[in-house]
Order: structure tokens, then C-alpha cells, then sequence
């Protein structure tokens, strides 16, 4: 048996050995040799070696690692693989050194007797993210560190070393670690980075692994396998002595289960069960690129993207500072039926599209855009061709468009207002069915100052020549909007919403009257040193169905005293 404790403590015993600078290569080379071996039953990190451990949900381990040499750095790294990991490094002061036959009795002692010493937490770490403990000049000390996994059973890695200066265990990220996302499309996505200073500035070889995914952000490429694996291909918990370390079964006598059995028999991970296809991670290690266009993406979808950085000498990766990106929708395009008024609403960020059909027919399509509520842009296309245009349009703009072919035609209304624009849009091959009435060149109403009493006003505007409908409206407005002459209103407001005491009188004129160009009214019941303001609409003679146009609103006082 003591023979035995001298040869599993041969390892340990030889790593209190160590010397700054740098580490004796012949006998890294025997602890890499045997720490499947050495480090089961004395939970004693390996310098230098990166170890895979097995947690069960809410049970802590406790692993050790030994500085001998005063003033040495010491570098303790903790890698989760998707799920949180708690852990906290205690260091402990080392009373006695290894005993000189070279057995480690001493030492052994102090590592079994271990968790029921005590001494300061100099580290507490919780998180997804890889997180590692650093002292750049340590006592000569023994660190327990204490891992704990909350919310499912995990695989999670460890590293810790004296020598992290020559080592480099890890690549670096540069300063703005920040992955930036450009060229958003409805399926494809532009993603970039700055080079690693391991690449850089050391010249080790490196590669640039990207993972893109709809749950969220993986912190570690551990992760992203645990992810892509879905739990089918993790492996089995350790055995009583394995004290968590990955090894390899057949060596040991143990027989690879059967695909029933491990099936039956495999541990079920909470958070990296099999994911529907909505979850599923694209994957790519790009090599040295750093940029990269990831395609195959769903328009109108977020999606979490990482980007890794792995030495392909030691395998080990960092992560850099991942992000979201949101691919663009594809734009619904609605059939404008022939004759019919749509009212939509357009915004900055998502204009309106629609679809004109244009049968055999020698007509000429009139597209009519009416903006309501601030200036709203138009262009009609086919198949990628512009056919017309038209900016800026804000009161009512009129295209018509002839010699076309027969086929779909695409409108698209777009919006440079920080606010949602709203507009009315028509098209017809049918000039019978346009619903407007026709506007002279000047909307403007007229005010007859000199006519202006304390209780009357006189007004006057000029009509088309055609048979429509005016409706004269008032009403009464502060201080503050009388001098600005000027509110925010909807152009397209219908006189129908008007309050029934607002209105004044509506009027027929019909082609042909005497007083055909100018129509006069005077406004009586007026009340004394009073502000109004005065609109008339303008619809064609078609009942109530007929669109409804405003002029120009005029602003009014009576006068104080009769």
C-alpha cells in the first residue's frame, strides 16, 4: 500500500520542483504522461494541463493546486460549458514541505485533511463566461477551489499553472473585443472582428470559429458543442475514484456500452437537451478570416452571434464579445384593388408595399398618394425597374402611367418622418372611378378684413369646374395657435368627423353657374373679440362616398365691439 501512495504521489511530489521562469519541460512531460493517472484520487490540479470535469446539478467539488516557490504567478482557469458554474479559490498557507525520501506524506496529509482547513477566499466567480483567477506573485500556498453548477448537470474544463507567462495557455482577444454585425439582409448577415494578438503580435497559428443561434449568447466554444451535440454524445458521470477527470474507459477494463444501453443509461441535460429547429446553431470555423458572411438566415428573425478564437496548437479558444442582429422582413405586399381608397400608415424604418395588376388593356393606371400626416415618398417598379416616382408628396400627388405591359407592378411608400406618416393610396384604369374631386391652383381662403364685424366674417375661395359638394366648418382656437396660424392636423380628415355645431353651411355648384370661379359666404353668429378658424372640404358630387379635400385653413378675430 505505501508503495502504491509513493507512486500515485510521484507526480505531486515532482511539481513542487518547479522554477520560475520557466517550467521543466522534462517533467511536464511526465506529470502530461501520467495525470490520467496521478490526479484521480488526490484532486490535484496538473500544472500546465487543461482537465474536463463532471458536475451533478448543486454539488460542489473541491480540487487543489500546490505553489511551492515564493513569488510565483499562478493562473486558475474555470470554462462552464452552457450552464452557470459558481466557484471561489481559498488559499491556504503550506506548513510543511514535502518529506525528503520523496514519498509526499506530508503533503498528502494536508490534501486530505484539505476541506476542513481554512483560510482567505481571494477569488469568488459566478457565470456562462470562461473566468480565471490571477495572483501575479503567490506565497508558497495551496489553493482549494470549490465548483458548484446551478441549474443542470455539466461537463465544465480547468486550468491552472505557475507558468502562464511562457504557457500562453489561452489565445488573447484583442482590446474591443466587439463582433459588429453589418449588411443585415433578410437571409444573410455580414460579421467582423479585429485580428487576436496571439495571431498578431506572437505569431501562433490561430483560426476564428463562428456560432450564430436564436436562444442566446454562448460564452465559450465548450458550449456551443454542448449545444450542437444536444447531450446525445456527452459522456458518462465519473466513476467513485475518477474524482471528476476525463479518462479513457478501455484503458481501465471498461467495456464501451452498447447504443441501447447508453441510451438507457445516458444522463439528461436540462439546458442542452435536443433543440427544436428554431434553436438550432449554424456553426463554421472560418480560419483566419475576419469577416465573414453568414447566410441561410430567416428574414424577420433575431438571432445571438459569437465569434471564438482557437490556438490550433493547444486547441483552447477565448471568445470575444458577441452580440444580436435582427434580419430584415420580408415586405408584405398587399393587392390594391381597382377603384378602392386604402389608408395605411408608413415609418421610417418599415415603408408599405403593394401590387398593381395591369390586364390587357390600352388605358392608362392613375396611382393617386395622399398624405394625411406628414410627407411620404412613392415609386412604382417592375420586376427590379423603376417605371415612376415621387418624392416628397404632401397634400395629393397624381401618376399616370401608360403604354404599360400587362403584368404585376410594385409600389413601394417610404417615410423619412421620425413620427408614423399616414396616407391614402388609389390606382384605376377606370378615370370614371377616381374619387376625388378636382382643386384649383390656389387653395387658399380669402379673408374680407374690411367685412370683418364683431359677430360676422366674410370669406371666399375659389371651385373647380365640375359638379362637387363645399362644406364650410368653424372653429374656435387659443391664443397660441391663432398666432402660429398653423396645428397639426390630419389632411385627410373627413368633414363627417366634425362636431355637428362646427358645422356651417355645405353648398352645391354645378358647371355653368354664374358665380363658377369664387364662392363667397358670410358667417354670422360670430361672438365678439373671439379667434376661429375657418375649413372648408371640397368632395365630389357623390353623396357620402366621395373623398373629401381640405383648403388652406384661414384664421379669424371679430372684432371687440359692434
Amino acid at each position: 500500500m505505501r508503495c502504491e501512495l509513493m507512486v500515485v504521489w510521484l507526480g505531486v511530489a515532482l511539481t513542487w520542483a518547479q522554477r520560475l521562469p520557466t517550467r521543466d519541460e522534462q517533467l511536464f512531460r511526465l506529470q502530461a504522461k501520467n495525470a490520467e493517472t496521478n490526479q484521480w484520487n488526490t484532486k490535484v490540479l496538473p500544472d500546465g494541463m487543461e482537465v474536463r470535469n463532471f458536475l451533478f446539478e448543486d454539488v460542489t467539488k473541491t480540487y487543489y493546486f500546490f505553489v511551492e516557490d515564493e513569488g510565483s504567478p499562478v493562473l486558475i482557469v474555470v470554462e462552464p460549458c452552457d450552464t452557470e458554474i459558481q466557484w471561489k479559490v481559498t488559499q491556504h498557507e503550506v506548513t510543511e514541505a514535502v518529506s525528503p525520501d520523496g514519498s509526499g506524506e506530508h503533503m498528502e496529509d494536508q490534501g486530505r485533511r484539505g476541506p476542513s482547513l481554512t483560510g482567505p477566499v481571494v477569488g469568488r466567480f459566478s457565470g456562462h463566461d470562461a473566468m480565471s483567477y490571477f495572483n501575479p506573485a503567490s506565497q508558497r500556498a495551496m489553493y482549494r477551489v470549490q465548483v458548484t453548477s446551478r441549474g443542470a448537470d455539466t461537463l465544465f474544463g480547468m486550468y491552472a499553472t505557475t507558468t502562464p507567462d511562457s504557457d500562453k495557455p489561452y489565445p488573447e482577444v484583442p482590446g474591443d473585443p466587439e463582433v459588429t454585425a453589418s449588411d443585415v439582409s433578410k437571409s444573410a448577415a455580414t460579421l467582423s472582428w479585429k485580428p487576436s494578438p496571439t495571431e498578431t503580435k506572437f505569431h501562433l497559428p490561430v483560426k476564428y470559429c463562428i456560432a450564430v443561434n436564436r436562444a442566446r449568447n454562448l460564452k465559450t466554444l465548450c458550449a456551443v458543442n454542448s449545444r450542437r451535440n444536444g447531450g446525445d454524445d456527452m459522456p458518462m458521470p465519473s466513476p467513485p475514484f475518477r474524482f471528476g477527470f476525463d479518462f479513457d474507459f478501455k484503458s481501465f477494463g471498461f467495456k464501451r456500452r452498447g447504443k441501447k444501453r447508453r441510451n438507457r443509461d445516458k444522463i439528461v441535460f436540462p439546458d442542452v437537451k435536443v433543440m427544436a429547429p428554431q434553436e438550432n446553431i449554424l456553426f463554421e470555423c472560418v480560419g483566419d478570416k475576419k469577416a465573414y458572411t453568414v447566410a441561410g438566415l430567416q428574414p424577420g428573425t433575431q438571432y445571438f452571434y459569437d465569434v471564438f478564437v482557437v490556438n490550433t496548437l493547444t486547441n483552447r479558444s477565448s471568445a470575444y464579445t458577441g452580440g444580436r442582429l435582427e434580419t430584415k422582413q420580408h415586405k408584405r405586399r398587399t393587392r390594391l384593388k381597382d377603384g378602392k381608397v386604402t389608408t395605411a400608415t408608413v415609418k421610417r424604418s418599415k415603408g408599405q408595399a403593394y401590387t398593381v395588376r395591369v390586364g390587357d388593356t390600352q388605358s392608362p393606371l392613375q396611382l393617386t398618394v395622399q398624405s394625411c400626416m406628414g410627407e411620404v415618398s412613392v415609386k412604382i417598379s417592375r420586376e427590379g425597374d423603376v417605371v415612376a416616382k415621387e418624392s416628397r408628396v404632401s397634400s395629393l400627388s397624381n401618376l399616370v402611367l401608360t403604354n404599360l405591359t400587362e403584368g404585376d407592378y410594385q409600389v413601394a411608400v417610404s417615410s423619412k418622418r421620425k413620427r408614423p406618416s399616414t396616407f391614402k393610396i388609389f390606382s384605376t384604369t377606370n378615370p370614371a372611378k377616381y374619387p376625388y374631386a378636382q382643386m384649383p391652383s390656389d387653395t387658399k381662403i380669402k379673408q374680407f378684413e374690411k367685412l370683418t364685424t364683431c359677430d360676422s366674417a366674410t370669406i371666399a375661395w375659389l371651385v373647380n369646374d365640375e359638379r362637387s359638394k363645399y362644406c364650410l366648418y368653424k372653429s374656435v382656437v387659443s391664443k397660441k395657435v391663432f398666432r402660429r396660424k398653423q396645428v397639426t392636423e390630419n389632411s385627410c380628415e373627413n368633414p363627417r368627423t366634425r362636431k355637428k355645431d362646427d358645422k356651417v353651411i355645405c353648398r352645391h355648384h354645378r358647371p355653368g353657374s354664374v358665380d363658377r370661379s369664387v364662392m363667397i359666404e358670410r358667417i354670422s353668429g360670430l361672438k365678439p373679440g373671439t379667434r376661429y378658424k375657418f375649413d372648408v372640404y371640397v368632395q365630389k358630387h357623390r353623396g357620402e362616398t366621395g373623398q373629401a379635400l381640405m383648403y388652406r385653413s384661414v384664421y379669424i378675430k371679430t372684432k371687440r365691439r359692434c
